[in-house]
């Protein structure tokens, strides 16, 4: 794009979410195991797995196209 063109910025959120309610049985989870395996992933990792955004800057006809399907789902399919 060029400078002083017309420009759309698309922000996205993708956020874990919990519903409250745990499906497994509690005597069954080992605490100190579950941290340890916690501590050996990268922490980068762990945070896309809560939280990640994206920023993208469109021109008006990508803006257009997005727009028309954002997910890119397949179309006239029923």
């Amino acid at each position: 794009m060029n400078p002083g063109e017309l420009l759309y910025r698309v922000s996205i959120r993708v956020r874990a979410d919990f519903d409250g309610i745990i499906k497994i049985n509690a005597k069954e989870i080992n605490l100190k195991e579950e941290f340890e395996k916690i501590q050996s992933v990268p922490e980068d990792l762990l945070e896309e797995e809560v939280y990640r955004e994206f920023d993208f800057t469109l021109c008006p006809r990508c803006k257009e196209i997005y727009c028309a399907n954002p997910l890119h789902l397949p179309l006239g399919r029923t």
